[in-house]
């Protein structure tokens, strides 16, 4: 008969506390502790699970590959027994959620999530800004954010959840005629967006010579140029609009290398509320694109 390992939830929040803080004092400070006694439970856990999971490089805290591995699963567990808990004891979703959405990825999709979770939950007070990935994963990280939807160029990543993986595409206009005798006219968000970078490079690699005709920060600038004719983007299938028509290598456009989408948390810093609108999300974000993963690094 198969021999089953239970994993101990305090465990678990001190292990993600630690990855989260990168700091064993200020972990034992956050879940009133000592030092020593974090550093045996997560000696404890490494024990059960059977493998390393943290090293110590200086005065920093990095995962092991293994621990990358237990991160993802550690964080949903602990996200499900919170809810659980908070569900079973009947817990007011109040307080204030500081959301980070992208304006650089399909924003209407989850700011229709967003709206009905306030209004499905009036008493929680909704803070909601809107700006590039790296802004907001920035933000993130000094906590003037509770969390965050973001695109980054890699998986795993700090702090995420949940993620996904999409390939944009290229899109011009249905009637829009691409001039091979001139350079190609690219639409584009502002450097640092991942779309531009993955643009440029293929038509590097082609050796296409291109020029940037618009550029702006939000998608639905993009859009709206693409519309009129102002030259060429790369964009997600879910933000592509009627009168738009995709690229291909067969038009001369070279496939583009996969976006990273994430929902991005500090654990120990997420409210009953917070964990209410995570559980919300991943619901949503489960049936609108698949597959996505749970099993994330740092």
């Amino acid at each position: 008969m198969r021999k089953f390992t239970n994993l101990q939830t305090d465990l678990l929040r001190t292990f993600v506390t630690v990855v989260d803080l990168r700091n064993y004092t200020e972990t034992g400070n956050v879940l009133g502790r000592t030092q020593p006694a974090i550093s045996l439970q997560i000696k404890r856990l490494e024990e059960v699970v059977g493998a390393k999971l943290l090293e110590h490089k200086g005065k920093q805290v990095e995962l092991t590959p293994n621990g990358q591995t237990l991160l993802g699963y550690a964080r949903e567990m602990l996200r499900l027994n919170d809810r659980a808990v908070a569900n079973l004891q009947q817990t007011a979703a109040l307080g204030t959620l500081r959301i980070g959405l992208p304006v650089d990825y399909s924003i209407d999709f989850f700011q229709s999530i967003i709206a009905r979770f306030s209004r499905e939950n009036p008493a929680v007070l909704l803070d909601i800004r809107c700006h590039r990935s790296r802004e907001l994963l920035s933000a993130l990280h000094i906590d003037t954010l509770d969390m965050a939807i973001a695109i980054t160029d890699v998986m795993p990543a700090p702090h995420v959840s949940i993620y996904w993986s999409e390939r944009p595409v290229w899109v011009c206009a249905r009637d829009h005629k691409i001039d091979p005798d001139h350079p190609l006219k690219v639409i584009a968000h502002p450097d640092g967006c991942f779309y531009r970078k993955r643009m440029i490079d293929a038509l590097n690699a082609e050796g296409r010579d291109w020029r940037v005709s618009f550029e702006s920060l939000g998608v639905s600038a993009l859009q709206k140029a693409v519309l009129d004719g102002m030259g060429v983007t790369a964009l997600t299938r879910k933000t592509l609009l009627p009168g738009m028509r995709t690229l291909t290598p067969s038009d001369g456009f070279p496939q583009l290398s996969n976006i990273h989408i994430g929902l991005f948390y500090k654990h120990i810093k997420m409210s009953d509320a917070a964990l209410k609108l995570i559980e919300r999300i991943t619901e949503d974000v489960s049936s609108f694109r698949l597959p996505m993963r749970a099993r994330a690094g740092s």
